[in-house]
């Protein structure tokens, strides 16, 4: 079912502690309208049942909050729907702390036998967990069920939802029974990975009988391995507040290049708090929200903002007043970011499918090293990018990058070698494809010979990589991860050197404070390129995420340029200022044109481990470069005032200087 999403959506948690009375007590109808209306919100996800498992409305299937008096959900639902303003309704899944005290034997235990539970005498966070395989499954389907025969709903949005083991007694007895061995993680999580799914099936079909035009989302699966639980879904979303200390400001960047990859419409969730959820008295910045906001959109995504309604069912003025400024340039943006679709002229390519399919503890929710610094590499130099995982289309890329480990199965090598027939080209560092000694694709113009005997170890640039750059042909940079001696095949194209320290440090070998210095050379290239394919010896991208040492930067990218001369979008200003391009149709009001959005990250220096981008000034000196492409645009502005911008053509791209610009910038060519 194709859906058309709102851009300017709140999420309005409510998890109220039954211990807190007079529940609604000040909720107004008409005043919670006027709030999220003054706030610029077109859509609000509104609570049926928390993690608390109190129930919002009159249930017959759940347990209705002990304070609260009247059809608060109900109530809502009739408010924003005569004012115009969406409402899917939230249920918790697998998180249900009255559930589990009613039902203990639905409770999850973990491999030690431990009950998934907060610490019963602390009052620290946490929530009992919940196996929807147990007849807890049937109970939440009741209860949409309910739902969706009571009120006209617009959407369904489950939270909490990931595949879970189960080592209770009952959890036991049913692996048994499924011919499962419970000592064999891999066996157990592809068991739990399937009794979600057969969740997720039963609970989809029920919101489709019901309510045929609603929308579902579950949250929790917008993670690397999020392609197998797209059939149970109308869009993505992605959960990312930033200052929560789970997520950060790379994690939506990220995550939305390889949601968007899949043909559905996602929304980018950040919030309004200072911290995380429940963060009542946390409120960002105009400056912090604007800047979210513009990444949210220069990514492609829907705008989101969570806030946590009090318990006396009354909005926070202030909130929507922040919401106000953000989102009525949201909504001004509208025409320029509704059908705009972001390009992408590169991919970096998922590894290990085992590691994907099904979802293994602790990878499911982030990136490997490699990933994460092939991305911030990007990012920071405005090429423009997606991230693929194995089964995705990879035809429309100029570049594929295969980042430091992972293995690659006969199929990927087979849609590889089918790519590179077809005029693609690869970058590929470090050993990933590498197998048994060998690279599983051939074509890749080295012989793998060893490890580097110690690390760190050190590249010599060549001039070829110190061009345009702060990069020195007389000095060894430090690789601090691991780096690789090869061979390069005959015929191609060799770049710097790499060396050995003089040892490792151990307690026998070592100097002053770190490692020790450049030693002898391992005669082994840092780089080698033969046609379209480019190999890099050392795993440059874990180690820029790891140390983010800008000479890694440079190196990457003096490689990547060779295969890539002539970018979509060249950004001139500094990494802090991102650059993202879209392409929108033309229609009956518009032509065809290319948008770019600048978002300008401005953190404070703080004692916090958490970068607050809570002030932001204007940024000036910067320009753009466009890749035109035989097109000859007439005019270019800034959106949505539609300030005239110069526009010159200079050796097939449009170049344009812009005046000073604060968190985020569009750039309209047409």
């Amino acid at each position: 079912m194709a859906v058309s999403l709102r851009y300017r959506q709140i999420h309005l948690d409510f998890h109220t502690s039954p211990v807190c009375e007079n529940i609604g007590e000040h909720f107004d109808a008409n005043s919670f309208v006027q709030r999220l209306k003054d706030g610029y919100v077109d859509s609000v996800n509104i609570f049926a049942k928390c993690h608390h498992g109190m129930s919002y409305y009159p249930s017959k299937v759940g347990i209705v909050h002990p304070h609260l008096r009247y059809d608060l959900l109900g109530e809502q639902i009739e408010a924003l729907h005569q004012a115009d303003i969406k409402c899917p309704v939230y249920l918790s899944i697998m998180w249900d702390d009255w559930a589990a005290q009613e039902h203990p034997e639905w409770i999850i235990f973990d491999r030690d036998g431990h009950a998934s539970i907060r610490p019963p005498l602390s009052g620290e966070w946490g929530w009992s967990t919940l196996d929807v395989g147990s007849g807890y499954g049937d109970y939440l389907l009741a209860q949409a069920e309910e739902i969706c025969e009571n009120y006209d709903i617009d959407g369904m949005f489950f939270d909490i939802t990931w595949p879970r083991p189960n080592y209770s007694p009952w959890g036991m007895k049913r692996m048994a029974d499924a011919g499962v061995n419970a000592s064999d993680e891999k066996q157990v999580q592809a068991f739990a990975t399937q009794v979600l799914a057969d969740f997720y099936e039963r609970m989809t079909a029920c919101v489709r009988d019901k309510a045929p035009d609603a929308t579902i989302y579950y949250n929790g699966t917008t993670t690397p391995s999020m392609r197998w639980t797209l059939p149970y879904m109308t869009h993505l979303e992605i959960e990312s507040l930033p200052t929560s200390g789970l997520w950060g400001y790379l994690h939506y960047p990220m995550f939305a290049r390889q949601a968007r990859t899949y043909g559905l419409p996602f929304v980018g969730m950040t919030g309004r708090f200072h911290k995380s959820w429940a963060d009542f008295g946390g409120l960002k910045t105009r400056d912090q929200l604007d800047y979210e906001c513009g990444v949210i959109l220069a990514a492609g995504g829907a705008v989101c903002v969570g806030d946590q309604l009090h318990p006396s069912g009354k909005l926070d003025d202030a909130v929507y007043r922040l919401t106000a400024h953000s989102f009525q340039r949201v909504k001004a943006l509208e025409p320029w970011t509704k059908g705009a679709v972001p390009t992408a002229e590169l991919a970096i390519q998922l590894l290990d499918r085992d590691r994907l399919y099904p979802p293994c503890p602790g990878h499911e929710h982030g990136y490997p090293s490699a990933v994460e610094g092939a991305a911030q590499m990007l990012l920071e130099s405005a090429i423009q990018f997606d991230i693929v995982d194995p089964d995705g289309a990879i035809d429309q890329y100029d570049v594929i990058i295969l980042a430091d480990q992972g293995s690659i199965d006969t199929a990927l090598a087979q849609k590889l070698r089918q790519y590179l027939s077809q005029g693609g080209q690869l970058l590929v560092s470090g050993v990933a494809a590498l197998c048994n000694g060998n690279f599983v694709l051939d074509e890749i113009p080295v012989t793998y010979q060893q490890a580097s005997p110690t690390i760190p170890s050190f590249v010599r640039p060549d001039p070829l990589l110190t061009r345009g750059n702060e990069l020195a042909d007389d000095y060894d940079y430090v690789i601090y991860n691991r780096s690789h001696v090869v061979s390069p095949a005959a015929g191609s194209e060799t770049f710097g050197m790499l060396s050995r320290a003089l040892f490792n440090r151990t307690y026998e070998h070592y100097i002053s404070h770190q490692h020790a210095p450049a030693g002898e050379s391992l005669n082994a290239p840092f780089a080698v390129q033969k046609g379209p394919i480019a190999y890099i010896a050392s795993e440059i991208f874990s180690a820029y995420r790891d140390h983010d040492y800008w000479a890694y930067r440079e190196l990457a990218l003096a490689v990547l340029k060779r295969l890539l001369p002539h970018p979509l979008l060249i950004v001139n200003g500094p990494g802090w200022v991102e650059g993202n391009l879209h392409l929108q149709t033309a229609n009956e009001e518009h032509p065809a044109r290319r948008i770019v959005h600048l978002s300008a990250y401005h953190p404070r220096r703080s004692m916090q481990a958490i970068p607050h981008a809570d002030q932001s000034w204007s940024t000036s000196d910067l320009s753009i470069r466009v890749r035109l492409d035989n097109d000859r645009p007439e005019q270019a502005y800034l959106a949505p005032d539609k300030t005239s911008l110069p526009l010159k053509r200079i050796d097939g791209y449009a170049e344009i200087t812009l005046p000073p610009i604060g968190a985020h910038a569009v750039i309209v060519i047409e």
